[in-house]
């Protein structure tokens, strides 16, 4: 009957029942909105349409990752999403540096102003995700009508920390000092990043606090905010409702979780650096001066606990987060925009907080 269920809908209808269909939940001091799958909010386990999705990936892909692995990896480029925009445009630029160059996505640029979106990809600090994520951005530059920007960062191991986080800060610089060239308000910028591309949001943040511009909003989907072994000791696979789909949903956080020690070796030089703040910004004491967060988590990702525990964090501070958990999603779920419906409520949603947020400020200003 799930199965059934999964070809039902349309992506339409799908989308809709998402729409209505949030349900508050308060656990100790945390607040979030939990989505259910589209109707099958009563039931448990997988999203059919990522159970579909999961059991046609090969066996041998599903394991924990090695460096022997990395380029296989990088060299497996697949774009699991549909353009669901409407005719945005996608535009090159380029940032001269010293002693290297970064190449700008620049989408829905108009000879209007608007407030910019800065997009950092995930992919692992060591893998080229911005073909796999062009359509994600159409997509938020539309709904939020924004002028979204999105950096090829260098990557891990040939530029460990921080080379590529020092890339994303000289995109907010160089967006900030000619806000006519990307035709955007300089007092309206956001960051948005989806996995570690969430952590580099978080980081940048945390750097511009000794710049002249402000970030005014942090959006992040199913980020990695602890990259130490301090959340994931305290890990536990109970956490996760295995009632149904056991061995998919498994398998898959075994993977991630012992994948962790991959990526750490890749991106650090030394692994004493797990603990520096802007590596994993779960450990970063001082959160008192952050803009408003929006959040996404996935109901069986292995990044899910710590960022619940994040947004315990930010809350207990009094900061302002709006968190969103999807049942039945796994990691990076929105790059799947247009297979997932989860993956277009989830952007619409950011879109709709982005803007409640710079409408607000606007009325503080005034």
């Amino acid at each position: 009957m799930r199965g059934k269920e999964s070809t039902r809908y349309t992506h339409e209808e799908l989308t809709a029942r998402l729409s209505g269909n949030g349900k508050e939940e308060k656990k100790d001091n945390v607040t979030t909105v939990q989505k259910g799958i589209p109707f099958l909010e009563a039931e448990l386990g997988l999203d059919p349409r990522v159970k579909d999705f999961l059991k046609q990936v090969n066996p041998s892909l599903r394991r924990p990752m090695e460096t022997k692995d990395l380029e296989e990896i990088r060299s497996q480029k697949k774009i699991e999403n549909i353009d669901m925009s409407h005719n945005i445009k996608a535009e090159i630029e380029y940032l001269y540096l010293e002693d290297h160059t970064l190449k700008l996505r620049v989408y829905n640029r108009t000879n209007t102003s608007k407030p910019a979106l800065i997009y950092y990809h995930g992919g692992g600090f060591f893998d080229r995700d911005e073909e796999v994520i062009e359509n994600v951005c159409k997509f938020l530059a539309e709904t939020s009508n924004t002028v979204v920007i999105a950096v090829e960062y260098r990557l891990a191991p040939e530029y460990p920390y921080q080379d590529g986080l020092d890339d994303c800060l000289e995109t907010v610089r160089h967006v900030y000092e000619f806000p006519e060239r990307f035709r955007i308000n300089p007092t309206q910028i956001g960051l948005v990043g989806d996995s570690v591309g969430g952590n580099l949001a978080l980081g940048v943040q945390h750097l511009s606090r000794k710049e002249e511009w402000e970030i005014n909003y942090i959006g992040l989907f199913c980020p990695l905010v602890d990259l130490s072994d301090i959340s994931r000791n305290s890990w536990n696979i109970k956490h996760y409702s295995m009632a149904e789909d056991e061995e998919l949903i498994r398998t898959e956080l075994i993977a991630m979780k012992e994948s962790l020690y991959f990526i750490q070796t890749l991106y650090l030089e030394n692994l004493k650096d797990v603990l520096i703040p802007l590596v994993s910004p779960l450990l970063r004491e001082n959160k008192g001066k952050m803009p408003p967060v929006f959040i996404t988590t996935a109901e069986f990702d292995f990044l899910r606990l710590q960022g619940e525990q994040f947004t315990s964090q930010l809350m207990d501070r009094g900061l302002s987060v709006r968190h969103i958990e999807y049942k039945g999603m796994d990691h990076a779920f929105v790059r799947k925009l247009g297979h997932y419906p989860q993956a277009y409520d989830a952007i619409t949603e950011l879109s709709v907080h982005f803007n409640e947020i710079i409408a607000s400020q606007k009325t503080e200003d005034e």
